[in-house]
C-alpha cells in the first residue's frame, strides 16, 4: 500500500513539474518573460593599473557593481581577463629568470 501511494506522489510532483515548464516556455515565447537588462553605460568602469604590474592589493581593492540579479558580468569578465594576462605575463617573466638562474649555475660550477 506504502508503495502504491509513493507512486501517485512521484507521478503528480512529475505532471507538477511538467505543467510548470511548459507554462514557463509558453510565457517566454510570448515575450511575456522580459530578459535581463543590458549594462549601463554610466557605471565607472572597473579598472586595473596599466603602468605596472598587478599587485595583490589591487585585485583586493576591486569592487564590481551589483546589479538586480548580482554582479555585472562584463566587469568580472574584464577583470577575469586582465588578471590572466597579468599573470601569464609573471609566469613567463619567472621561467625565463630561473632558466638563467640554472644557466648561471651551470655556467660558474665549470
Amino acid at each position: 500500500m506504502g508503495d502504491a501511494i509513493l507512486t501517485i506522489e512521484i507521478l503528480v510532483l512529475g505532471v507538477l513539474v511538467i505543467a510548470f515548464l511548459a507554462i514557463v516556455i509558453v510565457r517566454g515565447d510570448q515575450g511575456l518573460v522580459k530578459p535581463l537588462a543590458e549594462p549601463l553605460p554610466s557605471l565607472p568602469p572597473v579598472v586595473l593599473p596599466e603602468a605596472r604590474e598587478v599587485a595583490a592589493a589591487d585585485i583586493q581593492d576591486i569592487r564590481f557593481g551589483v546589479g538586480l540579479r548580482g554582479y555585472r558580468t562584463d566587469q568580472v569578465d574584464q577583470v577575469l581577463e586582465r588578471l590572466t594576462s597579468a599573470l601569464e605575463d609573471r609566469d613567463q617573466q619567472i621561467d625565463a629568470l630561473r632558466e638563467q638562474a640554472e644557466q648561471h649555475k651551470q655556467h660558474s660550477a665549470e
